[in-house]
């Protein structure tokens, strides 16, 4: 079941919308500070200059402070502001200006220059530039010092109306690239419309791989889409021959079957009946084993391709293998298994295996084998070797091949499809191993499977 989920150009949207956000905030809390920082530096050029044209008119005669303040030092600054100033003379006292404006005066620091410092007075803000003019008196402080403090109305009307202006302009040109920004989204996410275009108007039967332009980012979904639909195809396929295998196999026998049965209900005396009876219940075990070869068959083909290989213990595997093949044996036999006490892991699909071991003990112990039937499980470098020896006449070298290839023609009138080796075959290919034949002349035949070993490792 497909879970719908928000949509990737929702998701792209909304992480490049709170992305030129965040920028454009960090973009406006630059200029803010920026502004605020240039609308100071200029408003203060201009109270630092109205003081100092104060303490040129500065001077000290008659052993007193005095000055004459010249209206031209105040016309520089805003309108619409305040200001306040004082001029103390070296003994802290007030000679001129607002007698109650007393900010603290660093005397330590006049002869640097003048200082700006932000400060309050009647409860406003206000901005203050203290300049010294030193004076010819002795002492610890010789300086009458020009205090001029002006409020800041104007500085931060200005800087409000330049950060407004920002803001605005940020705000237009946010919302071009954001529209912008939807568009290139749009044209950038167009291949996945044309891949889901592609696979709509294939025809279902069309598994064929896509052949469309891709960008790299999409690579890798129209290889996992092509792979998909090869597997798919390779999966119908294998299931048309499994049909088509069963088909054609079953024909045959069910139209005797019928046959046998028509016979039956026509015989006219008890000894043509039992004939016919016989006949019928031989050619009745002979579909059901044909049946039995199918679906296993069909079930090795599949599982080869869906089932994911696990560690295997191929030394227990045999043992539960022959004790059920053991029912098989109509008679007296030398049943034998040498293997390692130890785990033997291969790596592989056990059902697969252990289907593929039963139908090499029952084609043995059905067409050899008459006195022994001994299995050895032997470690070969990287691979383990299962040999499967009876001492009966085993399959001619010249059928060494037919037997490998499902639903060949049977030699020595034997009824069937010919199916038990060529799984054996299959399941072995499909585990990265072979089945091989060997004949000992005058012991007898072996069929050998060997398989690659699975490290403890893997097999934990």
């Amino acid at each position: 079941m497909i879970i719908p989920g928000r949509s990737l150009y929702l998701r792209l949207v909304v992480r490049m919308g709170a992305v030129l956000a965040f920028s454009a905030a960090a973009v406006l809390l630059g200029i803010w500070f920026s502004t605020r920082a240039a609308v100071d530096r200029a408003y203060d050029r201009w109270l630092v200059g109205s003081a100092l044209q104060v303490a040129e008119n500065t001077w000290y005669q008659n052993g007193e402070v005095n000055v004459d303040v010249p209206l031209a030092a105040f016309s520089a600054l805003a309108t619409g502001d305040q200001i306040f100033y004082t001029v103390m003379d070296p003994n802290g006292r007030s000679v001129a200006g607002d007698s109650e404006f007393h900010p603290a005066i660093p005397w330590d620091k006049l002869a640097d220059g003048p200082i700006v410092v932000d400060g309050v007075y009647q409860e406003m803000p206000v901005r203050i530039a203290i300049v010294g003019r030193r004076m010819p008196v002795p002492g610890p402080h010789a300086w009458a010092v020009v205090a001029l403090a002006h409020t800041q109305h104007a500085r931060q009307a200005f800087t409000r109306a330049l950060a407004d202006n920002t803001l605005l302009i940020t705000m237009v040109t946010g919302i071009m690239t954001l529209l912008a920004a939807l568009w290139t989204l749009r044209q950038a996410l167009a291949p996945l419309k044309q891949i889901e275009a592609a696979i709509r108007a294939r025809d279902s039967n069309d598994l064929s791989p896509m052949a469309v332009t891709a960008p790299s980012e999409t690579l890798a979904l129209v290889g996992a889409i092509n792979d998909f639909m090869q597997r798919l195809a390779t999966s119908r396929a294998l299931m048309r021959r499994v049909i088509g295998d069963a088909a054609h196999q079953l024909r045959t026998p069910v139209t005797a079957l019928t046959a046998q049965a028509e016979l039956l209900s026509q015989a006219g005396d008890d000894a043509t009946r039992q004939s016919h009876v016989a006949r019928l219940q031989k050619q009745a075990r002979g579909l059901g084993a044909l049946i039995h070869q199918l679906i296993n068959h069909a079930m090795v083909q599949h599982r080869a391709d869906s089932v994911a290989p696990v560690p295997v213990d191929l030394a227990e595997l045999l043992r539960e293998a022959m004790r059920e093949s053991l029912s098989y044996a109509t008679r007296d036999i030398d049943f034998a298994l040498s293997a390692p006490q130890a785990p033997c892991w291969v790596a592989g699909d056990a059902l697969s295996l252990r289907e593929a071991v039963k139908n090499v003990l029952v084609n043995a112990l059905a067409y050899g084998a008459p006195h022994q039937l001994h299995v050895d499980l032997t470690a070969n470098e990287a691979e383990w070797c299962v040999r499967f020896f009876d001492d009966g006449p085993g399959i001619p070298e010249a059928d060494w091949q037919r037997v490998r290839t499902p639903f060949a023609a049977r030699s020595g009138g034997r009824e069937g499809a010919s199916l038990g080796l060529a799984m054996v075959a299959e399941v072995m290919r499909a585990h990265g191993g072979q089945m091989r034949f060997e004949r000992i002349e005058g012991e007898g035949f072996a069929v050998v499977l060997t398989m690659p070993s699975a490290d403890l490792a893997q097999a934990s």
